[in-house]
């Protein structure tokens, strides 16, 4: 299960993302950590234009999931996933996808 990015020196990370990737409504930005580090931590920004707070923490629910069953595992570092409006009104076939297009744009999978 993906760690959670909690630290205020975690988030100025992003200021320099290593790779972002996009697709659909997804948008993810990520950063290498420490070369040693096996860790795979997760942040999310999701709109309240989304949707209300049940629709967020359903969205919220569903990309850990999605994120628990990658095969292979994505590469260890921090990742942000910013979603778009449209996220509410999308399938969990159509969530998996684009999480699994825009991991491979950003350079986190192979």
């Amino acid at each position: 299960m993906p760690g959670r990015v909690s630290s205020r020196r975690q988030f100025a990370l992003f200021a320099n993302p290593t790779g972002r990737g996009q697709s659909g409504p997804l948008r993810i930005s990520f950063v290498v950590s420490s070369p040693e580090s096996t860790a795979v931590d997760v942040a999310f920004a999701i709109s309240r234009k989304v949707g209300n707070a049940v629709v967020r923490n359903q969205i919220r629910r569903r990309l850990r999931a999605l994120f628990d069953e990658l095969s292979p595992p994505p590469q260890s570092g921090i990742y942000l996933i910013k979603c778009g409006f449209e996220t509410g009104k999308i399938t969990y076939d159509e969530l998996r996808n684009h999480l699994t297009q825009a991991l491979e744009r950003c350079g986190a999978r192979s």
